[in-house]
């Protein structure tokens, strides 16, 4: 255990000792900003949802009007994925994913917090989408909070439900506005007013303090919605590919000028490999806190630290050490197997590409967590860490079970994949010659030489 510290202490050492690990700090999150154009390929994924939405209509006659608009919705989606063509058959939905709406008439007598509480509970346990509540007076040209249509749910922000809402409420009111102006010499007057948009404002759920008292459910930031998880996952991927990339180029290094060959004389293989990996650990926990306190120290300036996800840090901080172990492994066992970089990097390029897998769909995942999708990709164990962060940090309530299941999937993979790379690691680092092809890894990994 103590040549183990003595080798971890080093390879820290080694790790954020140097200008280029301070530079490769700030550049990383400016680099990481281009994944926002990935979310354009994901556009022709779709998988057809009901969504079921009860609806409080203090008005009188909007409910109808949105049963009605939400029928002939349904139908144009059956109509047009029964047809040949049915890409095309589409006309304008929003997003990715078009959506079967299921409404719900709520009793306007029995309106009171507590029954939008238990509207709220409903939806946290997944039994509604979301609830609206139409105010009496919707058809005022004057805008206050009063008149504002409200719509609850746990993404009101990038709801595309909420966007249909908006645009069906809105024909209505104009219509009935155009009805009950008539015609006059005020017509022309009123035609702005007429076609003034009924506005929605996207809330949080309701619950109850602790003290027993009603909690308003705040308005949700749309920018907040989208970057506040896609920074929580670019976070998770910048600790594990700073942390990953220095191990393959330490052992390609002792490798290449023959100091493993010294550090074996005083350790064994697996003494060697895991104060590698502890090492490398460290200075993934390092890279972490750095990140962490400039991001919490700006969010203080900017008065935003009421966003910053602080229950998130222990799950966090759980899935980096078991992702760091992962990948690190990985990249540990090919830089023992090869005597060039070049050779490593077209090795590692499946590897790329499972780690890179959530920053291709990242927007599809915000836009709903708890899609199958989502569910299928958090528990894929190499993308387990970056995906199951991106989708806590939405605020959706994520079933307890999956990313206790994630974490188990992970471990168990990590587990295999540091026997395997230790197997690989020990005949590997003595290896000279011609780089070993793919079918002599996997011989090396399975029986040991």
């Amino acid at each position: 255990m103590k040549k183990i510290l003595t080798i971890a202490v080093r390879e820290y050492r080694a790790m954020v000792g140097t200008k280029a690990f301070l530079i490769s700090i700030i550049m990383m999150p400016i680099l990481m900003l281009g994944s926002l154009f990935a979310m354009e390929l994901m556009k022709q994924v779709s998988d057809t949802k009901e969504r079921k939405i009860a609806v409080i209509d203090h008005s009188g006659f909007l409910y109808e009007e949105l049963k009605s608009a939400a029928r002939n919705r349904n139908q144009l989606l059956e109509q047009a994925f029964t047809s040949a063509d049915s890409n095309d058959s589409i006309p304008d939905l929003p997003g990715v994913s078009p959506e079967r709406y299921s409404l719900e008439s709520i009793d306007t007598q029995t309106v009171t917090d507590e029954l939008k509480i238990h509207l709220s509970e409903r939806v946290r346990q997944q039994q509604l989408y979301a609830f609206i509540e139409i105010p009496r007076d919707v058809l005022s040209t004057r805008l206050t909070s009063k008149n504002k249509v409200r719509f609850y749910s746990q993404d009101s922000s990038l709801s595309q439900a909420r966007n249909w809402v908006e645009e069906t409420l809105s024909n209505a009111v104009r219509k009935r506005r155009e009805q009950e102006s008539g015609i006059s010499s005020s017509l022309l007057r009123k035609i702005k007013k007429t076609g003034q948009r009924v506005p929605i404002v996207g809330q949080g759920l309701m619950s109850r303090t602790a003290t027993g008292e009603v909690e308003t459910a705040a308005e949700k930031e749309v920018m907040a919605a989208i970057f506040l998880p896609l920074g929580v996952m670019m976070l998770m991927f910048m600790v594990i590919f700073m942390a990953s990339q220095p191990m393959l180029e330490s052992v390609l290094e002792e490798k290449s000028q023959r100091i493993a060959e010294v550090l074996l004389g005083s350790a064994n293989p697996f003494q060697l490999m895991m104060g590698k990996l502890l090492g490398t650990v460290g200075g993934s926990l390092t890279i972490f806190g750095i990140y962490l306190f400039g991001a919490y120290s700006m969010a203080g300036y900017r008065g935003w630290t009421d966003l910053v996800p602080l229950g998130l840090i222990p799950w966090f901080l759980v899935f980096q050490v078991v992702g760091v172990f992962f990948y690190a492994s990985i990249f540990l066992a090919v830089g023992a197997s090869v005597t060039q970089l070049k050779e490593a990097q077209s090795m590692l390029l499946p590897v790329w590409m499972m780690l890179m897998l959530p920053l291709f769909i990242w927007f599809v995942i915000v836009q709903d967590p708890l899609s199958s999708l989502s569910v299928g990709i958090s528990l894929f164990p190499p993308a387990t860490p970056t995906t199951m962060m991106l989708r806590m940090a939405t605020g959706q309530s994520i079933p307890l079970w999956q990313p206790i299941l994630g974490l188990v999937l992970t471990l168990l993979s990590t587990l295999l994949i540091v026997v395997l790379a230790g197997r690989i690691f020990r005949v590997g680092i003595l290896w000279q010659g011609k780089t070993p092809k793919v079918r002599e890894l996997l011989k090396w990994a399975v029986v040991g030489h």
